[in-house]
């Protein structure tokens, strides 16, 4: 009975092709954008791992499992003979939405039976702050933390968390790294286009002598992401795993979210710091984290690295510290620890994603792991058009508008229902975008 129970991954995938076929092309659109290819989730990214066997990109009829080959023709929209691009990220979701619920987890069509249909502006802030933290709960939230101009509007857990507890931000950690390098190019140890290999001087006589700083907070350096290699406990050192990798794309050319870039970021700050005795985490921790009373664990690799795409355990209420300091443009009572021009420069869109600045995630929607939608989430569902963020698998979020003078986090354990653009829809208009 245990092994008849036992559903593989490579069974839910055909399961999922199979039963969705029928209502396929209700949820997608038919026309199709060939002047801009659509940004893969990681949904769709782990679909080709998993399926795409010459490695081009796409998936062919025949790399399909058995069971879905019949329905090949109801994703393949344009008749290309592929499941590409916006295509794939579709399938992507819809494989998704068809596994089975986790024990105890809500799923998207949970939400609108747990939501109300009426819910009470709050007459101080003008928010719906029942309706948010409904909606935070609904999609597997565990805290939620509502600053608006310093003053703490809501501070709520949920789903049977412990407040007290350090929660894991996964790729919520990346954003201390765009931080870092800002406070390094003030004390006069790096600059945003510098090359790497000024650095770390292996990388001169190939195509990684062209990366610079920028590309590698931006993602667009062209280093493979290597996630099984540099999220698992097999490579030791991290830090020298990345740096022997060499370019997969041209640098400057490709977003591609991952690990291996932040890892390489990391030997750079650590070769910089060294005559300091410093490395990234402790570099951060006297330039910010202490002055700002923060308490956090920040993890270590096989070989004392510090973690750099990850590695963060922090609680909300420590983890809305750093996102005020960030709100108030760097600035710490009457103290400027950071010139506000240099951690805004954090926030300008990447030439090769615009959803993406150095390290954090501008406006738009992100998946569980941070990784672009490839959509720009709208003014008109409440989103505050400034709207800075740092994202994390587990849809962790650390949300930041000054125009608003928003600091919100959001520490989940969730995996496809939570949704940027629908979350401050609730909290600004109290109903679904």
């Amino acid at each position: 009975m245990q092994g008849f129970m036992v559903i593989t991954e490579v069974a839910m995938v055909r399961l999922a092709f199979s039963l969705l076929a029928l209502s396929w092309l209700s949820l997608v659109a038919t026309a199709q954008d060939t002047a801009k290819p659509a940004e893969l989730t990681e949904g769709a990214k782990s679909l080709l791992e998993r399926l795409d066997a010459d490695k081009d990109g796409k998936l062919s009829e025949n790399e399909l499992p058995e069971r879905a080959r019949a329905s090949f023709k109801n994703f393949d929209q344009n008749g290309d003979g592929f499941i590409a691009g916006d295509e794939l990220n579709k399938a992507a979701e819809a494989v998704a939405n068809a596994q089975p619920r986790e024990k105890g987890k809500n799923t998207k069509r949970d939400i609108g039976k747990l939501m109300k249909s009426d819910y009470r502006r709050d007459e101080q802030s003008g928010l719906f702050l029942q309706a948010a933290r409904d909606y935070n709960a609904a999609t597997n939230g565990e805290a939620l933390l509502i600053l608006k101009d310093g003053k703490v509007l809501l501070d709520v857990t949920d789903n049977g968390y412990d407040a007290k507890r350090e929660h894991e931000l996964a790729s919520g950690t990346k954003s201390f790294s765009g931080i870092v390098a800002a406070l390094m190019v003030e004390d006069g140890l790096m600059k945003w286009d510098e090359l790497a290999c000024e650095t770390l001087t292996e990388w001169k006589g190939d195509a990684r002598e062209k990366i610079t700083i920028r590309m590698l907070l931006s993602l667009c350096a062209g280093l493979p992401p290597e996630q099984d290699a540099l999220q698992g406990p097999a490579t030791k050192d991290k830090y020298a795993y990345a740096v022997a990798l060499k370019c997969k794309h041209e640098p400057g050319r490709k977003f591609e979210y991952g690990p291996a870039q932040f890892y390489a970021f990391g030997e750079i700050v650590k070769r910089k710091l060294k005559d300091k005795n410093e490395d990234i985490k402790s570099y951060f921790m006297r330039k910010v984290g202490e002055p700002l009373g923060m308490k956090l664990t920040w993890r270590t690799d096989a070989a004392n690295n510090p973690h750099v795409p990850h590695g963060v355990f922090i609680t909300a209420n420590e983890w809305a510290k750093f996102g005020e300091w960030v709100r108030l443009g760097g600035k710490l009572g009457d103290k400027q620890l950071l010139k506000q021009e240099l951690l805004d420069e954090c926030f300008k869109p990447g030439k090769a994603n615009r959803n993406y600045g150095l390290t954090w995630w501008l406006g738009g929607g992100a998946d569980e792991d941070g990784e672009s939608e490839g959509k720009v989430a709208t003014t008109e569902a409440g989103v505050p058009k400034d709207l800075v963020y740092a994202a994390g698998k587990g849809k962790q979020r650390l949300m930041i508008s000054r125009e608003a003078g928003l600091t919100i986090v959001r520490l989940a354990k969730d995996t496809n229902t939570f949704e940027t653009d629908q979350f401050f829809s609730w909290l600004t208009r109290g109903k679904k975008a």
